[in-house]
């Protein structure tokens, strides 16, 4: 898909504005497949890692206390103050703080860890039912790292809240 293919939207919320873009695409046929034992240590070991990241930048955080904002700030020095990582390599962090987001998203909205196959790959996912929608903490993350994004974590949260407002309407 092309940059251009995508309509650009945002809107405002708390004093700042959230972009995002949206394309209707034909439906894709989805496999969700149950998380093995190695895939739930996986998560399990991820999250030993952002504990430890989180407690870096404040004592007090631990995964029962942090919001996306912590997470976005670890992004930002990521981005901005990598030497503030001496042992951590980019695949560790990406899976630390895609973990944490997850498990935010998980206890936030009531999501639950899947992973995804289709036509454009497999990861994992955090999923809905009842309201229906999908995210990926992992490719959020990586993305996020990789293009430089500055608070994209609570961009999709505010995002997804505006999603379920906009549902209840």
């Amino acid at each position: 898909m092309e940059a251009n293919d995508f309509e650009h939207k945002s809107f405002e919320i708390n004093g700042r504005t959230v972009e995002y873009k949206t394309k209707v695409v034909s439906k894709v046929e989805q496999d969700f497949i149950n998380l093995s034992d190695n895939n739930r240590e996986f998560i399990a070991y991820s999250l030993v890692d952002a504990e430890i990241l989180l407690k870096q930048l404040d004592a007090s955080k631990d995964l029962s206390s942090y919001t996306a904002y912590d997470l976005d700030t670890l992004i930002n020095y990521w981005l901005h103050k990598k030497s503030w990582f001496k042992h951590v390599s980019e695949e560790e962090f990406v899976n630390a703080i895609g973990a944490a987001f997850g498990h935010c998203l998980n206890v936030r909205f009531k999501t639950i860890w899947t992973i995804v196959s289709d036509e454009y790959g497999t990861d994992f996912a955090c999923i809905s039912e009842s309201p229906k929608f999908q995210t990926f903490p992992f490719s959020s993350v990586r993305k996020a790292v990789e293009e430089g994004r500055e608070g994209p974590l609570q961009d999709i949260i505010d995002l997804i809240n505006k999603h379920l407002s906009d549902q209840a309407i």
